[in-house]
């Protein structure tokens, strides 16, 4: 049931002008494990004429929930966001999945002051290609529909908000430290569409995650 209810509809809260990183791969967590990760990573937005970037550190966790699918979520400085991964192919050194996922973000730092709210509906789909046992290749593309509003968007009253699509991708790679640390770079791109209004500038990522697991106890 829980998995039928994500993969039908989920709502995903992400910001609207800014670029995030996924940090993820297409293999899901094993079940009766748990995965946990530090990431640091670097945004890059439009800031009047100007480019901008800023750093944005990253918490995040997944467990393991089925022999196809995990769920999980990440904490950073601008909010939280919760998804499920589902495994849909695996054969000979390539495994694929898609990550729908669920969160709510504040942007204070984009052009339009008017948009710190911002929630969004998104998936996105993961192809693993190993190299080896040690080295992953990870290729991402993502779409998302997003709503970026005023903060009186809670009491009702949305003058000023904005209706956003956004497709992007991302590329990434991971090398197996141990059976049970992961070192994971990425760097991807968002290009966001008002849909009113015509296309945004486009925003970018990169960053480093340092993820490891560990099997839970009962």
């Amino acid at each position: 049931m829980v998995r039928t209810l994500w993969l039908g509809g989920v709502l995903l809260l992400a910001p609207g002008c800014l670029s995030g990183a996924s940090n993820l791969g297409a293999a899901t967590t094993p079940v009766g494990t748990t995965e946990v990760g530090v990431s640091v990573n670097a945004i890059a937005f439009e800031r009047g004429r100007e480019r901008a970037y800023l750093p944005n550190p990253e918490l995040n966790f997944r467990k393991g929930a089925g022999d196809d699918w995990d769920w999980g979520g990440r904490l950073t400085l601008f909010g939280l966001e919760l998804g499920t991964r589902h495994r849909l192919v695996e054969g000979s050194g390539l495994t694929f999945s898609v990550a729908p996922s669920a969160g709510v973000w504040y942007v204070p730092v984009t052009n339009n002051s008017t948009e710190p709210v911002n929630l969004r509906l998104g998936a996105q789909a993961l192809l693993d290609y190993r190299i080896d046992r040690r080295w992953t290749v990870t290729g991402g593309a993502s779409v998302s529909g997003a709503f970026a509003g005023p903060l009186t968007a809670f009491q009702g009253r949305f003058e000023g908000s904005h209706l956003l699509a956004s497709p992007g991708g991302s590329l990434g790679i991971a090398y197996r430290l141990s059976p049970s640390l992961e070192l994971r770079a990425e760097g991807g791109f968002e290009v966001p569409f008002d849909v009113r209004e015509g296309r945004r500038q486009t925003t970018g990522h990169a960053g480093l995650t340092l993820r490891w697991w560990r099997v839970d106890h009962r």
